[in-house]
């Protein structure tokens, strides 16, 4: 399934749609644990966390921010999140090991996950990948352009999801059904 964010509020709207996607399959049993997100810097990755953290129960408890420097933030939402970003750290990598032996009441979600070794990857994941979409920059740094701040950096962004493992399947169903009223999806 490809999503196509054209703005800020599209980021927070399918965020806001993924947390309620997964408090519904959380209520029926087994839920999603492993949430990946992938793509370059400034594509929204920490935007998506931020509100799909503020959509969970619990939620006003937590500060979202970056974990680039700390490596991981813990937020006492409901199912508690623990999200980590692994910017700093080298490719084909090893998942850090305080987040190996997470609980069964716990969601992960990784930032920068191209940087895993493919065999240290959660066999049982929902990967978000954020492209942006192709412009060209001969006409976005054209003169008429020069004022417009806002179309310089307003770039749409695409989303494209990818569920590996059957909790992984089912959720993202269940988020497919749940985005299929709203204009995100192409």
């Amino acid at each position: 399934m490809q999503i196509i964010l054209t703005c800020l509020d599209d980021t927070d709207k399918f965020a806001k749609i993924a947390a309620k996607s997964l408090l519904e399959q959380k209520e029926k049993g087994e839920y999603l644990h492993n949430l990946y997100l992938l793509g370059e810097m400034g594509m929204g990755k920490t935007t998506f966390t931020r509100s799909f953290v503020g959509a969970l129960p619990g939620a006003e408890e937590a500060e979202v921010a970056s974990p680039s420097f700390t490596i991981c933030h813990e937020y006492p939402t409901n199912p508690e999140i623990y999200h980590a970003d692994l910017y700093r750290l080298p490719n084909h990598i090893d998942l850090p090991e305080e987040l190996e032996d997470l609980s069964k009441n716990t969601l992960l979600i990784l930032e920068w996950a191209e940087r895993l070794h493919e065999d240290a990857k959660a066999p049982d994941r929902l990967e978000i990948i954020f492209t942006k979409e192709n412009t060209n920059s001969a006409k976005k740094n054209s003169p008429e352009n020069i004022d417009n701040f806002v179309n310089i950096c307003e770039v749409k962004r695409h989303v494209n999801l990818a569920a590996h493992g059957n909790i992984a399947h089912e959720f993202l169903k269940l988020l497919t059904k749940n985005l299929q009223n709203c204009s995100l999806c192409k």
